[in-house]
């Protein structure tokens, strides 16, 4: 042991009868802010780690909604039909199995309908 500290062993003494009311009501004071300063700090050091997990969350997030985003785009495309896929000039009509194809041939039989009527009609 250290020279200046007391031998409570030899003495017969324990560590409370050592000191005071006050002292040891500072003691518990201290020890507390001591406990808060370092709930603090690990808090603190814990934050990077929430932000990784975070962005980690909206990435899989985001991954999550593109993947819902596709499957309707594909959904869309075997019921409507793609963009484009029935321009004029295209060829003969293939048959598409789609909304889009069977309102496009369905408009081209009303309209022949109506020529065949306005010729009929003229004769």
């Amino acid at each position: 042991m250290h020279a200046h500290t007391p031998d409570l062993k030899n003495a017969g003494l324990n560590g409370e009868e050592l000191l005071s009311h006050a002292q040891r009501s500072a003691v518990k004071v201290l020890r507390r802010m001591q406990y808060f300063v370092a709930r603090t700090r690990f808090q603190q050091a814990r934050k990077p780690y929430d932000v990784r997990d975070v962005i980690e969350q909206y990435s899989q997030g985001h991954l999550n909604m593109m993947v819902r985003i596709k499957e309707l785009q594909r959904r869309l495309d075997g019921t409507l039909g793609k963009p484009g896929m029935f321009l004029p000039g295209k060829g003969e009509d293939k048959e598409y199995p789609t909304i889009g194809a069977r309102l496009i041939r369905l408009e081209d039989k009303v309209g022949t309908l109506l020529l065949l009527t306005v010729c009929f009609v003229c004769e």
